[in-house]
């Protein structure tokens, strides 16, 4: 794995990435407050509760779960999750997640952290790798395509909504392989 914390070029300046733990917990509470809820509705942890935050950090020290956050001037930016199944066969799967916040999408930073946790992926032996996201999620689509992700299926009334109006998921997903042949092509 990579050495962290790290420096990264955005469009508009730059930002450091280094792996999440215990001493992100305020940090990645202030972030989440700043999500709007749209944002919020899908994740799969409500990351507005101090004890879910705890939890998150216990997975990362458990190993089942690994995070990079990117700031700029000690402020979270955004975060990416690699995170494994739990199931035995599906050990060579993971899900891939991010998210950055409103005043800091279109910089690059969404990209710069799908390379980051790619990197780390690819350390760990994962055969497939798959993200999720709302239908609505046009920029998060259109760079997980970038990547060589292709759509695997869409799921109705997936999540509910703060207000209880549900939505479709897209599931996309990728194979390390063929990722691998191209991997120039994505600059990693």
């Amino acid at each position: 794995m990579e050495t962290f914390p790290k420096q990264i070029e955005l469009r508009n300046g730059q930002a450091s990435l280094h792996l999440m733990s215990e001493q992100d917990k305020e940090d990645m509470l202030a972030f989440a407050k700043t999500l709007p809820p749209h944002d919020l509705m899908f994740l799969r942890r409500d990351i507005l509760k101090p004890r879910v935050i705890d939890s998150w950090v216990k997975k990362i020290e458990y190993g089942k779960n690994i995070s990079v956050i990117a700031n700029i001037d000690d402020e979270i930016i955004g975060y990416g999750t690699l995170s494994r199944g739990e199931i035995e066969w599906s050990r060579h799967v993971a899900e891939l997640r991010i998210m950055v916040g409103p005043n800091h999408r279109e910089t690059g930073v969404g990209r710069a952290l799908v390379r980051e946790l790619f990197r780390i992926a690819l350390t760990k032996k994962i055969e497939k790798i798959y993200a999720r996201m709302t239908l609505d999620q046009t920029g998060a689509r259109k760079l997980f395509q970038e990547l060589g992700f292709h759509p695997e299926a869409v799921l109705e009334n997936e999540v509910k909504d703060r207000e209880g109006k549900v939505h479709d998921v897209l599931s996309m997903a990728v194979d390390v392989e063929t990722f691998l042949a191209r991997r120039d092509r994505y600059g990693l």
